[in-house]
């Protein structure tokens, strides 16, 4: 059983946890082969695909979906080539929606998603074969844990003033169509679990009928430009609940982890980390982690509380209904509520204070992740997926040698 795995040249962050997920599929006797994308060299790429003659491609969040063009029509590699592609996102697909949206409705794909959510992403892009699979970490990535907290509480970013994002969209979109916008940002902000393809559809039937047209006519002559403009609102709502919540936070010892554009608030801190392996580091040297969670993942987990678990840091989450699904809240994971200021600040000075308490959170947290969260289930769902494409091939050449002997 061949595949190729196409990717570029530094996977980033979290997709490189998915190399686990490759590395145990080559233990379990798939024959895949890596190839590096760049800008220049895509030719050269799919010709030694060719050459490899894979029955299955492999990428990352589209990283390695390539395009081709037929009878002026376009497709992707995989469908050119009569085999099938496997994209794992560990991301919303909105987030990676080009090369999708450049093609014809792809035929032999199947997408592998983290958050049940990212459905109503794919089939808004016209993918119809989705599998879920839980996050999970590779274990490889990971430094040593620190001995010793020497940061009370980190606060997770990206935080960015919301207000900056509305001067932009202001800027990039049609003053007519901006309503939906700001609307849609609302309902959002106040309905954290809502994916935000069902929340602009919601919102716009309570628009007049005058408003809906303008914006079905607008959204169908600028495709592209209506996916970015679906970005920019859950990237909205995620800025401005983070940016809410943390204004609350004024006069508490706190370190924003990564990029910050904003006021900075008294006690506060900004640390950039100038790679991954030093924000694990930080992980490991913050006693409590908050993640205000993206809107790009409405009901998953996440990548990214899981690595801070791993590395042995409480981690405190705005609570979903999905999360006891993953870990037990108040015992292997802290939660509060997504909109309660209060609740969030009493939690922190709580867990600061008792710092067994703390302690005990953050071993049972990780050890949950050790145990429950790594790349053997998840390969093994994947391993099956691709017997069945083998079989299914296999089934397929022996059809196609019958009927060449039925003719001879």
């Amino acid at each position: 059983m061949r595949a190729a795995f196409l990717r570029p040249e530094e996977l980033g962050t979290p997709a490189k946890h998915i190399k686990a997920l490759i590395n145990v599929l080559k233990l379990k006797g798939v024959a895949i082969k890596e190839f590096i994308l760049k800008e220049n060299n895509v030719q050269e790429v799919v010709a030694q695909i060719e050459k490899w003659k894979p029955m299955a491609l492999m990428d990352v969040n589209t990283t390695g979906l390539i395009v081709g063009e037929r009878d002026g029509k376009k497709y992707t590699l995989a469908d050119l080539m009569g085999i099938v592609q496997l994209t794992f996102f560990v991301d919303d697909p909105l987030l990676f929606f080009p090369p999708l949206l450049e093609v014809e409705k792809p035929r032999n794909y199947i997408a592998f998603i983290t958050d049940l959510k990212h459905t109503d992403s794919l089939r808004s892009l016209k993918v119809e074969n989705i599998s879920y699979i839980t996050p999970f970490i590779d274990k490889t990535v990971f430094p040593e844990t620190p001995k010793e907290k020497e940061i009370e509480a980190a606060f997770l970013g990206p935080v960015i003033d919301p207000q900056i994002i509305v001067n932009a969209v202001t800027q990039n979109y049609p003053k007519e169509i901006l309503p939906i916008f700001f609307e849609t940002g609302e309902f959002m902000f106040r309905n954290p679990e809502v994916h935000v393809i069902t929340a602009i559809n919601y919102v716009l039937g309570l628009f007049n009928p005058q408003f809906q047209e303008t914006f079905n006519k607008w959204k169908e002559s600028n495709r592209a430009q209506a996916f970015r403009l679906v970005n920019d609102i859950a990237a909205y709502t995620t800025m401005r609940r983070r940016m809410y919540l943390l204004n609350f936070l004024d006069g508490i010892d706190l370190k924003i982890i990564g990029d910050f554009q904003g006021e900075l608030k008294e006690g506060h801190e900004v640390i950039k980390p100038s790679s991954h392996e030093e924000l694990l580091e930080i992980y490991g040297k913050s006693r409590i982690t908050i993640y205000v969670s993206s809107q790009t993942t409405p009901t998953g987990i996440g990548f990214i509380p899981l690595e801070a678990m791993y590395m042995g840091s409480a981690v405190m989450v705005d609570f979903r209904g999905t999360i006891p699904g993953f870990f037990a809240p108040e015992e292997e994971i802290i939660t509060f509520a997504p909109l309660d200021r209060a609740d969030l600040e009493e939690k922190i000075l709580f867990y600061l204070e008792n710092k067994d308490a703390t302690r005990e959170i953050a071993e049972k947290g990780q050890k949950a992740v050790q145990e429950k969260f790594t790349e053997k289930d998840r390969a093994e769902f994947a391993y099956n997926i691709l017997q069945d494409i083998y079989r299914q091939f296999e089934a397929a050449m022996k059809s196609q040698q019958k009927g060449g002997e039925l003719e001879q």
